[in-house]
């Protein structure tokens, strides 16, 4: 399929014609200048540029699943969300087991997976990205049937999703209170829970403050975000924190971010196809990708490879680059 969108001998797009939806969660939180709509119809020029076919979505969260089945129905051949990451996941809900791919405006927060993929963070950037994308399939998480695209919480780090998820949609001062009671609540805590880890080759007991389960592997290396080299190696990786205090957990995040995490002697760092996790209790609380979910126990990881068709940019000589910027600006 990626060849019915770009050539690499002659670095042309040999479909020009695509039936694009752009569909823009409006409370995503860097959207400033959508409702003036100066920037959506830059967003659409972007497209427009490259002979797509275009139509624009500028909705509420509780009108993305009904948006998305519509443009479905009307015969979309890519998707493209504008949002953060939760908005994000629940698109590619929608599309796993399709042949239309998911495109990312990256208009959160973080902005996770727009990161892996190497979409550019700067929405004009971005759209002028996508609309001359190729296709790739990535992997996808999953855990008792719920999907995540950049990984999987328990335990401690928890409790910011819990307090993001309490104050979203609140004026800045609140949302701000709010994400600093549950850091103070992380740094203080000391909450262990006693689980079982089953991956296939060994069987372990372990006392964990927090555990992130990723899909793939984070690079080693200097970032304030983790970075991955890949989606698409078919790997789980779990990195599990026996860390005494949210303290000790927060000093090992910065050892990260340095590129320092594997020699951490408690972080207990697991690669697998499957993991099972268990603990004496009915169900926990779990952050799919910043997402808090309830999930019953055990929990059943997996991971399911290339599953996921999605838009990533291709590199463009300074060239090419320019005429894609000039054909822009002419069409505004």
């Amino acid at each position: 399929m990626a060849g019915q969108w770009w050539n690499r001998r002659t670095r042309n797009s040999v479909q020009p014609v695509m039936k694009f939806h752009v569909v823009v969660n409006k409370r995503a939180g860097t959207v400033l200048d959508w409702e003036s709509g100066s920037l959506q119809q830059e967003i659409l020029a972007a497209f427009r540029a490259h002979g797509h076919e275009v139509t624009l979505h500028l909705i509420s969260p509780d009108d993305l699943v009904p948006t998305i089945d519509r443009a479905l129905a009307q015969g979309c051949q890519a998707l493209i969300i504008g949002g953060g990451d939760g908005t994000v996941r629940t698109g590619a809900i929608k599309l796993m087991g399709t042949d239309v791919p998911l495109g990312i405006l990256p208009l959160g927060t973080l902005n996770r997976l727009a990161r892996d993929l190497k979409i550019p963070l700067e929405v004009h950037a971005a759209a002028a990205a996508l609309a001359n994308a190729r296709v790739e399939a990535i992997d996808v998480g999953e855990v008792n049937g719920r999907i995540f695209l950049n990984n999987s919480l328990l335990g401690l780090t928890v409790i910011y999703s819990q307090y993001r998820q309490a104050v979203r949609g609140r004026p800045f001062i609140e949302r701000m209170r709010g994400y600093s009671t549950a850091v103070i609540e992380i740094l203080k805590s000391r909450r262990r829970m006693d689980v079982d880890i089953d991956h296939g080759q060994s069987r372990m007991r372990v006392r964990v403050l927090s555990m992130a389960v990723s899909n793939n592997r984070y690079l080693e290396n200097a970032s304030l975000m983790l970075q991955k080299e890949t989606l698409s190696d078919g790997v789980l990786a779990a990195y599990i924190s026996q860390h005494p205090s949210g303290w000790a957990l927060a000093r090992a995040i910065v050892r990260a971010m340095l590129g320092r995490f594997r020699s951490d002697p408690n972080i207990v760092h697991i690669e697998a196809h499957e993991i099972d996790v268990s603990a004496r209790r009915s169900r926990l609380r779990v952050s799919n990708d910043g997402e808090l979910d309830i999930v019953e126990m055990p929990l059943r990881y997996k991971i399911r490879p290339r599953a996921l068709k999605v838009l990533v940019p291709v590199t463009e000589s300074p060239a090419d680059a320019q005429r894609s910027n000039d054909a822009v600006l002419a069409r505004s």
